[in-house]
């Protein structure tokens, strides 16, 4: 899996790297669609990783950036998994990445409850308010001092904890960097069975910039 450089030109975009190439066509079905899935997952998971490397690099007292850091790392790792995305065909599945592993398919559900349960939703007891009243000794015209809230968070971004995800993602970009070269191999050989002529009558690949209002609609399924 390798990145070119890309620029957009007036009859489309245009890929560097390919000096003897003519055109870059659309390439469409099931099989492209989950390509698109894998590149989308490596894009994530990528970022996911870029944040567990930053929270490195934080110096001083800088809890908040880190907290940060370690919620989007979290949140962008389970991105890939998540079946109810309308767009997104082809999730990941943590049964093949972590089929031999029933340590890493525990620790990812650990992970995925600490996501939904707590930085996403506030469900479980990860996070709780402990109101009170702070009372006099008994010696004023009242008895209430003043009303109070404790707030506990308990805290996730351990050693342990960030070592567990950062195997987690590693794991899952080698899983998808893997699938997406197997399936550039099976749609490469499909295209090759068909004649130039036929393949240049294609259409290249544009792009259209999202608007304020695409905010509201889904994209179509990859």
């Amino acid at each position: 899996m390798e990145y070119f450089p890309i620029r957009k030109t007036t009859e489309g975009l245009h890929v560097e790297g390919f000096p003897d190439a003519s055109k870059v066509v659309q390439i469409k079905g099931q099989e492209a669609k989950r390509l698109a899935s894998m590149s989308l997952h490596k894009e994530d998971l990528d970022f996911a990783e870029s944040c567990l490397d930053a929270i490195n690099l934080m110096e001083g007292d800088r809890v908040n950036i880190r907290q940060a850091l370690w919620r989007s790392a979290v949140v962008n790792y389970f991105k890939c998994f998540d079946g109810s995305s309308k767009a997104r065909t082809y999730p990941l599945d943590k049964g093949k990445i972590f089929r031999s592993d029933p340590v890493g398919r525990e620790v990812h559900e650990y992970f995925k409850n600490l996501r939904n349960k707590h930085f996403v939703h506030d469900e479980n007891p990860f996070s709780q308010c402990l109101p009170g009243a702070v009372l006099t000794r008994g010696d004023k015209p009242y008895k209430v001092e003043k009303i109070v809230c404790l707030n506990v968070l308990s805290e996730t971004l351990t050693q342990e904890n960030f070592s567990n995800l950062k195997l987690l993602v590693g794991k899952s970009l080698e899983w998808v960097v893997a699938e997406f070269d197997r399936i550039c191999d099976r749609i490469t050989k499909e295209l090759e069975k068909e004649s130039y002529e036929t393949l240049l009558e294609r259409e290249g690949i544009t792009f259209v910039v999202p608007s304020v209002s695409d905010a509201t609609r889904n994209r179509a399924s990859d």
